[in-house]
């Protein structure tokens, strides 16, 4: 299957921003009264919702940690490094002709000076930040509308269980990687499309060599 649009999940996915991520949750939790990180082997694999119940997170408290944890995340977001392999893989998708887009919780700004530096932006149409953990599958349906793309189209790629979920809700194609957050086993209680653990394999699911599915 050959894919028109490809949309990537940022932290985690696109950016190898994991240990910053922790470091960013731990420097906050003093401040907004939530348990500091402590085994993230262990966190790895819980959901989001299970995550967040262990931290002593409620979801009313939620919008806050987010937007001091992205206002943190501005302060690093250029001295992130894209995986290991991805710029490649980037590169091979956008000049195939493949159109790339990102969609993260995270904020469009912080988004952007990553791509830029590590001089990957140009091969993005677009970047869109939102700011809600949950509800990513009714963006992902507002990106089909606005691409005039059908379902079968577009492929999204992502490293959480939610990213799954709402590729799922969407009806769009779905890759997991196991780079990212969650585990593998995790991964693959969403039933994704596809499962990766290499960057290489990306262009393949994408139509531009033979794909390897799920297993």
């Amino acid at each position: 299957m050959a894919f028109k649009l490809v949309v990537w999940d940022f932290d985690g996915t696109l950016a190898d921003s994991l240990p910053t991520a922790v470091s960013i949750f731990n420097r906050l939790a003093p401040e907004l009264g939530h348990k500091p990180l402590e085994d993230v082997n262990a966190a790895r694999g819980l959901s989001t919702r299970q995550f967040l119940r262990q931290q002593g997170i409620s979801l009313w408290r939620l919008p806050r940690l987010v937007r001091k944890y992205q206002a943190a995340a501005a302060e690093e977001a250029d001295k992130l490094k894209l995986i290991t392999g991805l710029p490649a893989a980037l590169a091979a998708l956008a000049s195939s002709g493949v159109r790339l887009g990102v969609l993260s919780s995270n904020r469009e700004d912080n988004i952007r000076r990553c791509l830029r530096a590590n001089d990957a932006e140009q091969h993005f149409a677009f970047v869109m930040g939102y700011p809600r953990l949950f509800g990513k599958g009714k963006a992902l349906k507002r990106i089909v509308k606005a691409e005039r793309l059908t379902r079968e189209d577009v492929l999204y790629i992502g490293d959480e269980l939610r990213d799954v979920e709402a590729a799922k809700k969407a009806g769009v194609k779905v890759v997991a990687v196991t780079w990212g957050f969650h585990t593998a086993e995790l991964l693959r209680t969403g039933q994704p499309d596809f499962v990766v653990s290499d960057a290489s394999e990306l262009a393949g699911i994408v139509g531009l060599t033979p794909t390897r599915v799920a297993g």
